[in-house]
């Protein structure tokens, strides 16, 4: 059994049916009433928006839209080219702020703790925990945040558990990296290039209980710092700007410049021969990050690597590996 309801006619309407109800039950006196004049009844429309609040209103949804697109709102106003220098420069601006930052947080530190009376210069296991500290974990990690807090750019932070696949690929990505090294190590060798030894595996080398205080130090640290800097800021923004190939390439190049302090005094082609290694280093942290859309696989990729580095230098600076 089904029901339904008359519609609601317009007044216009129902006036213009009882005018003529009454027409046809009553007789004509001369004179017929006048039915409803529906053209005067005004129509009624939705308000425009005008002025500041239509154009206010306007910019609004082409934001939204821009950015369901994928396209950042910094610079879709801008062309091609103009948009992927502007990455570049701020990518690379970023990655050496962070380490500016991180340099005069460490030395503010260390002046401090020396007026203390505490003997950080002479300390060399406690200089290189406040230099990570200073460096990685507000240099490069607060740093980072601040950067996604002045842009509202949090989108770009990609963080999950890992999954199976995950952690499929923190271990062949570890394989891989470790033996894309050893080939870099092979050619050096057969060619006779050297590498520069850095102020971290001199210590290490003089100081060997240095190296397994850094281990826990490069999980908690350096792993989550630099990837959060240069995987989720700065190659998250130039994706924004080049397809994922050139943006993981770019990514490493600036990655491998924040890395120069390391080997200031070493002579060119020895920084060289560095650079190298970081730039691989860095293709290949990228390419994970790509791959699994999780900030957590290129930092614990990153963070497995530097321990083994720190395991091996311990090791060999204590005799047991030659």
């Amino acid at each position: 059994m089904t029901c339904s309801f008359p519609s609601r006619r317009p007044a216009c309407s129902r006036a213009n049916s009882r005018a003529s109800g009454r027409s046809r039950s009553r007789p004509s006196s001369g004179g017929s009433r006048p039915r409803a004049d529906c053209s005067a009844e005004p129509t009624p429309t939705r308000p425009r928006r005008s002025g500041r609040n239509a154009s206010l209103g306007s910019s609004r949804r082409i934001r939204v839209t821009r950015v369901r697109a994928g396209v950042s709102h910094d610079t879709a106003a801008l062309g091609p080219r103009e948009s992927q220098l502007r990455a570049v420069v701020l990518s690379l601006g970023l990655g050496i702020t962070g380490f500016v930052v991180g340099v005069a947080v460490f030395v503010l530190a260390v002046n401090a703790l020396t007026a203390l009376g505490i003997p950080v210069r002479a300390n060399v296991v406690l200089r290189y925990g406040i230099s990570i500290i200073a460096l990685q974990g507000v240099g490069l990690l607060v740093t980072s945040l601040a950067f996604f807090r002045w842009r509202d750019r949090f989108d770009l932070i990609k963080l999950r558990v890992p999954t199976r696949r995950d952690v499929g690929l923190i271990v062949g990505g570890l394989v891989g990296l470790l033996a894309l090294l050893a080939a870099l190590s092979a050619l050096y060798s057969r060619f006779g290039i050297q590498t520069p030894t850095t102020p971290i595996v001199q210590d290490g080398l003089e100081t060997p209980v240095l190296a397994l205080y850094l281990i826990p130090l490069t999980y908690l640290l350096v792993g989550p710092g630099e990837e959060l800097m240069f995987r989720g800021a700065v190659q998250g923004l130039l994706r924004e700007s080049y397809s994922r190939v050139p943006g993981i390439v770019i990514a490493s190049a600036v990655f491998a410049v924040a890395h120069a302090g390391n080997v200031l005094a070493a002579p060119l082609g020895e920084k060289l021969a560095y650079f190298a290694v970081i730039f691989t280093l860095s293709l290949v942290l990228g390419a994970l990050y790509e791959l699994s859309d999780n900030l957590v696989v290129p930092m614990l990729v990153h963070g497995t690597y530097n321990a083994f580095t720190f395991l091996q230098l311990y090791l060999v600076g204590t005799g047991q590996l030659g």
